[in-house]
């Protein structure tokens, strides 16, 4: 149940960094009202708010896995969900199978 717990903290905590990176790189495209990371399913949902939309869309990042070089932590992303059906096939299309570097204060929560 701790084990429970502790990784229930660590997925809040990684879920509030990640929706404050997020907001603050992408904010021109909208806003992530709320981020939830399932770290067990390799799984990120979020619900934002595009600009120029009036009702909030969700999105997921179905699966993604850690990958570690020396220092470097990435983020490598494998399949896309949203709301929006455009959106899934372009987040697919485009972001399928790329890695991102994760910024180190994100990193160490992992």
């Amino acid at each position: 149940m701790l084990g429970r717990l502790g990784t229930s903290m660590k997925e809040g905590a990684l879920a509030v960094a990640l929706r404050a990176y997020v907001n603050d790189r992408y904010k021109e495209y909208g806003e992530v009202l709320d981020c939830q990371v399932d770290t067990k399913e390799g799984r990120l949902q979020f619900r934002v708010l595009l600009r120029g939309e009036k009702e909030p869309a969700s999105a997921s990042i179905d699966r993604y896995e850690i990958e570690k070089e020396g220092e470097d932590v990435y983020l490598k992303l494998r399949s896309f969900s949203t709301s929006r059906e455009w959106i899934t096939l372009l987040l697919n299309q485009l972001l399928a199978g790329k890695r991102f570097k994760i910024p180190s204060k994100v990193a160490s929560l992992l």
